[in-house]
């Protein structure tokens, strides 16, 4: 097989991660190492640029503001600079926008993946986006309405698109008038060697829960999008012992607002925050169910890694 020279652009590698996107940039990036030769052109919230070497992989960082809503923005405009100069002195066979939106700065034949779109995020709870206040409405109504905007001109300057589904495809068909025959349908995908059924009687004991209990467990960074509220209401419904287990992140100012919703629930939560990758399959084998309430996804990794590990 030819090795070819491939680019992969996504705003997060390791060791940054604010999304499951990161996650499977980190594993697409490492598999296409084994063959290829692969550089990732990522971000740091440090003040010069940097570039390493993980496992491999060429990692060339580009400094960013710390800001979360402005910072991909600030990335696509100087990650279109960066390649066309990396580009003129060693020609990428390939050149793959883990997002298509971070691509509306590049002017190279590049390849763009499509997950959600800024209509869905603008339009998504009843004409408007998902929110904990009001305050965060308003900052989310401005940021997506202007990232639309950016998201067409990448989605026109790309050269052919992946989609994660054929809803997703459909999506861009409609609202943005993309071409069909410029997407390809490609589902995502997991390490089922991986994701298999463990025994978690270990992790039951560290976490005090009772042989009788049942475990309820929900992953994922937790933004207003994920619906965890209505989970939180859900609970007052349940008529037996259990445990719920949230594993990862919180937007700043969610969990406030899932916490209202608990009410005398609150000693049944075990957060438990960031796990490393090599427990997972534990935590998912612990659960008598997974869920993911969520309202808005691009793909949602952890239904599927949830099920490879027989979890309902």
């Amino acid at each position: 097989m030819e090795t070819l020279n491939l680019c992969i652009v996504n705003l997060d590698f390791i060791p940054f991660r604010n999304s499951g996107l990161a996650i499977y940039g980190e594993k697409l990036s490492k598999g296409l190492s084994k063959m290829h030769e692969i550089t990732v052109i990522t971000s740091q919230p440090l003040e010069s640029m940097k570039e390493e070497y993980i496992d491999n992989i060429r990692v060339i960082r580009i400094p960013l503001p710390m800001f979360d809503r402005t910072k991909w923005v600030s990335f696509g405009y100087k990650v279109g600079g960066l390649i066309e100069d990396i580009d003129k002195k060693e020609k990428f066979d390939l050149i793959h926008f883990l997002d298509v939106h971070f691509g509306y700065f590049c002017n190279k034949s590049f390849v763009g993946t499509l997950n959600q779109s800024f209509n869905q995020r603008l339009r998504s709870d009843g004409g408007i986006p998902y929110h904990h206040s009001f305050l965060n409405l308003v900052e989310r109504y401005v940021y997506y309405s202007m990232a639309k905007i950016l998201e067409k001109k990448a989605l026109n300057k790309a050269t052919k698109l992946v989609s994660v589904s054929n809803a997703t495809k459909k999506e861009f068909v409609e609202s943005y008038g993309v071409n069909p025959s410029k997407i390809e349908v490609i589902y995502n995908g997991i390490d089922t060697n991986f994701f298999q059924p463990k025994n978690s009687d270990r992790l039951r004991e560290k976490l005090g829960i009772k042989g009788d209990q049942k475990v309820l467990l929900y992953v994922g960074f937790t933004t207003p999008r994920k619906g965890v509220e209505y989970l939180a209401s859900a609970l007052k419904n349940i008529n037996r012992d259990f445990k719920l287990i949230m594993v990862g992140k919180w937007e700043k100012g969610y969990r406030e607002k899932f916490y209202k919703q608990v009410g005398k629930n609150k000693n049944k939560i075990i957060e438990v925050g960031y796990v490393n990758d090599e427990d997972m399959p534990y935590y998912y084998s612990l659960a008598s169910i997974f869920i993911l309430p969520s309202l808005l996804e691009g793909f949602g990794y952890p239904l599927v890694e949830a099920l490879s590990c027989e979890t309902p």
